[in-house]
């Protein structure tokens, strides 16, 4: 099983949150950053990749502009 470690704004965490939800993710809420964002370790097989790929685009949507 692998591990994403996540900054998530609060004003994000709900759409987060029903994302893993909707796929059955496994995670650990870790805490709170120095800029109030929630640190959440999303665990996951490689079946389930295309959920955090979803989870990576809700947070960085401009990544793929690089």
């Amino acid at each position: 099983m692998k591990t994403k470690t996540f900054e998530v704004p609060v004003d994000s965490i709900i759409e987060f949150a029903e994302i893993i939800g909707d796929n059955g993710l496994e995670n650990t809420m870790q805490g709170i950053n120095d800029e109030n964002e929630i640190i959440v370790d999303v665990h996951y097989e490689w079946n389930e990749r295309q959920a955090v790929f979803e989870l990576t685009e809700l947070l960085d949507p401009d990544d793929d502009d690089d």
